[in-house]
C-alpha cells in the first residue's frame, strides 16, 4: 500500500489531500473521492481511503478548508463550513479542483471517477453533482440537503444516492422530499 500527501491550491488556499492505492495492482485504478465532516479531512477519511485503496480504488482524502486546517469543537467546526454554507460557488469550485486533482494522479483512471461524503462532505459530494461534475456518481451519508440559491441549473448527470435516517434532526423531511424532487426534475 501506498500513500502520499498531495499539495494543490484553490484562490491562494493551499489544501493537502492524502492518497492511498494499492501500489502491487499495475495500470490505473478508478478512483474515490472522500469529502470530510465539518472538522477537516482527518483519521476518519484516511482510514476511509486506506479501505478503499485496499478494494482496488485510488482513494483521495480531499481538503476543503486548508492545509492542516482542523475544527476542534463545534463553534470551530461551524466557523469553517460557514463561508461555504453562505458561498456554494466557492464549495463547488472547490471539490471540483480536489476532483481535478485525483483525475491527474497518474494512479488514477481519470474517466472512472466517483465521490463519497459525510454530513458535511455529503453536502459536498451533492454539490458536485450538482454543478454537472462529469463524474460516475455520489454518496452522501447523513448529508445536508439544502440546494445553493440560487440553483446552478445544470444536469446532474452523475449517479447518486442518498444514505439518510428518516428522523435526522439535521436535515429534516421536507428536505429530504424536497432533494427527492431535485434529483426527479
Amino acid at each position: 500500500m501506498t500513500e502520499r500527501l498531495v499539495e494543490y491550491e484553490h484562490e491562494g488556499v493551499v489544501l493537502e489531500g492524502l492518497l492511498a492505492f494499492d501500489d502491487a495492482q499495475q495500470g490505473a485504478r478508478p478512483g474515490i473521492a472522500i469529502a470530510h465532516a465539518w472538522g477537516g479531512r482527518g483519521e476518519v477519511e484516511e482510514a476511509t481511503a486506506r479501505k478503499l485503496a485496499a478494494l482496488g480504488y485510488g482513494a483521495f482524502a480531499i481538503d476543503m478548508f486548508g492545509k492542516g486546517v482542523r475544527g476542534t469543537n463545534r463553534e470551530e467546526n461551524s466557523a469553517l463550513i460557514a463561508p461555504f454554507l453562505q458561498d456554494r460557488a466557492l464549495l463547488q469550485e472547490r471539490i471540483n479542483i480536489a476532483i481535478s486533482v485525483l483525475q491527474d494522479q497518474p494512479e488514477v483512471n481519470s474517466r472512472r471517477v466517483a465521490a463519497i461524503g459525510y454530513c458535511f462532505g455529503g453536502l459536498c459530494v451533492l454539490d458536485l453533482a450538482r454543478s454537472g461534475a462529469n463524474i460516475g456518481g455520489v454518496v452522501s451519508i447523513h448529508g445536508l440537503f439544502n440546494p445553493p440559491d440560487p440553483a446552478p441549473g445544470l444536469p446532474i448527470s452523475a449517479k447518486v444516492l442518498a444514505l439518510h435516517g428518516h428522523e435526522d434532526p439535521m436535515v429534516p423531511v421536507e428536505a429530504v422530499n424536497g432533494l427527492e424532487q431535485e434529483l426527479t426534475a
